[in-house]
């Protein structure tokens, strides 16, 4: 007996299509703030460890954790 093939225009199928964005989008939210986070401890880190008077690491850090997260956004969201 073969397999009938699945319908996709039932309720619980058009709800996990319509959740996965949310699932997908809600954990590049998280990845974001954990980068900088992240980036800003390891920032504060280094300024303290060679006793900058002025926060370079962090700033430096802080720049390349947001350039890096929104080209991975853009690149994330582009593709289908």
């Amino acid at each position: 007996m073969e397999k009938a093939p699945e319908d996709k225009n039932t309720p619980e199928r058009r709800r996990q299509d319509n959740i996965k964005p949310y699932v997908k989008y809600s954990g590049m939210a998280f990845q974001m703030i954990g980068a900088l986070v992240l980036a800003a401890f390891a920032g504060q880190w280094l300024d303290g460890k060679l006793g900058n008077d002025k926060p370079w690491f962090t700033i430096a850090l802080l720049l390349l954790a947001v350039i890096s997260t929104m080209i991975l956004t853009i690149t994330s969201i582009n593709k289908k």
